[in-house]
Order: structure tokens, then sequence, then C-alpha cells
């Protein structure tokens, strides 16, 4: 692989990143999320700046059939997105076609509610997931990953109502 590669998920790495297998490393389910399939191995040395343990784990991810290298140019079509859940359908509809990130005080008001919500109700259950992946969040698709995977936790914990009214502030802080 060259500093051109563009990497695109399978339908099992779609699945991974949908369904968060216990016991997968962190950084390498990070790794999984940014990639794309419009990310150069350049564009992604941002988050692992060692070259050789990049390479390491973009091998280790292809050795598990989550991930395709394809050569890097720009008619590259990408694998398909994962589809929002119903939750979050109304937030996807509510982003611009070009699905760009909202502006970095309304994220900062959507991880705050996360993380407030993840201390009152899940015991800190989501720490990782801030660290590692919001807060080096490049796409809406991650954005929309944390908080897939954020509604998901607590509705599994019994908290549906809490899920659906905080999804609101959630609506409001992407409206802002």
């Amino acid at each position: 692989m060259n500093h051109n590669s563009i990497f695109s998920k399978t339908d099992a790495g779609l699945n991974e990143v949908k369904t968060r297998s216990p016991g997968f490393p962190i950084r390498l389910r990070q790794l999984l999320i940014m990639i794309d399939g419009q990310k150069r191995v350049e564009e992604l040395l941002a988050l692992q700046p060692d070259r050789n343990e990049l390479q390491k784990q973009l091998q280790q991810l292809m050795d598990l059939h989550l991930i395709l290298e394809h050569a890097g140019y720009a008619s590259h079509t990408p694998s398909a997105p994962i589809a929002p859940s119903p939750a979050t359908q109304s937030i996807a509809s509510a982003t611009p076609a070009s699905r760009t990130l909202p502006s970095a005080s309304a994220r900062l008001k959507i991880r705050r509610i996360i993380h407030m919500t993840d201390q009152a109700y899940l015991s800190n259950k989501l720490e990782f997931m801030l660290s590692d992946v919001f807060d080096a969040l490049s796409s809406y698709e991650e954005l929309q990953f944390c908080i897939d995977r954020w509604q998901k936790a607590l509705k599994e914990a019994g908290h549906s109502d809490m899920a659906d009214a905080y999804l609101y502030q959630v609506k409001a802080a992407m409206a802002s």
C-alpha cells in the first residue's frame, strides 16, 4: 500500500461498525470508522502518525476482511454508507445533502449532552467512544455513528424515554 491508497469498508466492516463486537480493539475500530472510501493513507496519518503502525492496523483490517484497498484516484466510488437508525433519521434528514459536520460549538454541545447522560445513566460506558471517536470526528458519518451508539446504549439500559428526550436537545444543537 502506498500513501495514495484508498480503503473502503466491506459489508463485514460496515456490520462491525454498526454492531460493535465486544473485544474488538478500540484503535482498530476507530480506524475502521474513519475509513470512508475517500480518505487516502496520507490523510489517515492524522489519526495514527506512525506510518508503520498505521500500515500494520490497515493490514489487520484487511486480514479480517473488514476493508478493501483501492488505487488512489478521484473516480473511486465509496462503499454504501451505513443507514441511519430510525432514532436519528430525522437528524439525517435535517442535515444538508453534503452532510457536513455542525459547527465546533454545536459539536461541543452534543458532546456535553452525550457525556452528561453517559455519566448519569450509563456509568461512563461511552467514555472511550467520546475520547477515541467523537473527539476525532472528521465526517458527518462519524458523528452519526456516535449518536446512534449513544441512543442504542441508553435504550439498552432501559432509558428509552431519556434517549428520546435528549435526542431533541441534540437535534437543537445540530440546528444551531
